[in-house]
């Protein structure tokens, strides 16, 4: 398992290496994903990181992530810049770094990078709705009022199922 710091140090480079922006509240929605289709292609033992998002008002939250990240800018729909994840000048050899150190498979490092392809370009408010419509989120999120805080932790066997009956059903359609 690796550290979940990490991996979100990774996204945000990432992001920033192919010019897409990140936002915390983007970074979030993102982490959720990668940890998501991570288990489908890897087995639902098989978890990136041991932390387990929470059903908070705007989508899955990693609390941890969420502090790392709060004040580095005025609202959570604001950009992050390169000094928010890195010391380096360069966004290319800062994400190399971080690779190394996370020392993915190049399976992993595929999947992940397939992942903040398909999501990355999208904006935090299209990932806020997706999450919402989508089953991990929305069970947890049963019966309270749309703005009421929760830290309900949304159920990592629910987002296995969910999103892997996803992934069958695209792969019988082609």
């Amino acid at each position: 398992m690796r550290d979940i710091q990490e991996i979100a140090r990774y996204i945000g480079l990432s992001l920033l290496s192919k010019g897409l922006s990140v936002s915390p509240l983007k970074l979030q929605k993102i982490l959720y994903y990668v940890q998501s289709w991570y288990m489908v292609f890897f087995g639902r033992k098989n978890t990136l990181f041991a932390e387990v998002p929470q059903a908070w008002v705007n989508g899955p939250v990693y609390p941890c992530v969420y502090h790392q990240y709060k004040d580095c800018v005025p609202g959570m729909c604001d950009h992050l810049a390169l000094l928010h994840f890195s010391k380096k000048e360069d966004v290319n050899s800062a994400l190399e770094e971080v690779a190394e150190r996370l020392n993915f498979t190049v399976e992993e490092q595929e999947l992940i990078e397939s992942v903040i392809m398909l999501y990355g370009s999208k904006t935090q408010n299209e990932l806020i709705l997706y999450t919402h419509a989508e089953k991990p989120w929305a069970e947890k999120r049963e019966g309270l009022p749309p703005y009421q805080r929760s830290d309900c932790e949304l159920s990592l066997d629910t987002m296995y199922s969910y999103y892997k009956a996803r992934h069958d059903k695209n792969r019988q359609s082609k």
